[in-house]
């Protein structure tokens, strides 16, 4: 008996998508020649870092609100609203940016977590906001909103292997990338968060499938209806 796909995966790039490429593609280009400091901490790339982790929180408000009349996928883009305020949280040092004491070799110093006034707070909330999160996102039935939606395969492949690249680099020996370590885990990091800004715009405010996508529902849906004597319910398509 045919059945709906399981994962209707998109193989062709979106107009987010080739920003990814780009950005790819600058990788070494830029990784190995722009200043030092621009991988540093408060540096341009972890601010635009935290940029780009805002536009996907602005953005997850919007899919949310797209995604109004499905309740489980509004919740789902709702909760995924804290995952973005954890990720910029991160990247901020969860607040240790905005207190320099000083200025050394590689970068702005800052007070420790446990000199902040609100230092023994931040671990245990940032576990009840993570906790919170994954029981809501898990509520929300992820797995049966992702299977009538269109994954992009290019965004979903650059965004493993940068983060496989992020990891790397952090730990490379290699002597012609070790003094542009820092400036190529960023500029990864940059692209591993673009891209996951990416799958965020195209499955959560462009869920609308594709011609090839609706081609391969739309055949499935018509045999099965074939099969049951033309009686089915049309609203999962």
């Amino acid at each position: 008996m045919a059945t709906q796909p399981n994962f209707p995966f998109v193989y062709k790039p979106f107009s987010t998508t080739w920003i990814s490429i780009i950005l790819v593609v600058l990788l070494f280009p830029l990784g190995l020649s722009l200043p030092l400091s621009w991988g540093w901490e408060n540096g341009p790339l972890e601010n635009t870092q935290v940029l780009i982790l805002s536009i996907g929180l602005v953005l997850s408000w919007f899919a949310a609100q797209h995604n109004r009349d499905n309740r489980n996928a509004r919740n789902l883009w709702l909760w995924l609203i804290l995952f973005w305020l954890l990720c910029i949280g991160r990247e901020l040092s969860w607040g240790r940016v905005f207190y320099p004491v000083a200025l050394g070799e590689n970068g702005p110093e800052f007070l420790s977590i446990h000199q902040l006034w609100y230092g023994p707070w931040v671990h245990p909330l940032v576990a009840i906001a993570t906790i919170s999160m994954l029981i809501g996102i898990y509520c929300s039935s992820p797995l049966q909103y992702f299977r009538q939606t269109p994954l992009p395969l290019f965004d979903i492949a650059i965004l493993f292997i940068m983060a496989i690249l992020v990891s790397w680099f952090e730990k490379t020996t290699i002597q012609l990338l070790y003094p542009y370590k820092v400036l190529l885990e960023e500029w990864a990091e940059l692209i591993v968060y673009w891209s996951l800004v990416s799958i965020e715009i195209i499955t959560g405010l462009k869920n609308q499938a594709t011609h090839s996508v609706t081609t391969v529902i739309n055949s499935e849906y018509i045999h099965s209806q074939r099969l049951g004597g033309g009686k089915g319910d049309d609203s999962n398509i």
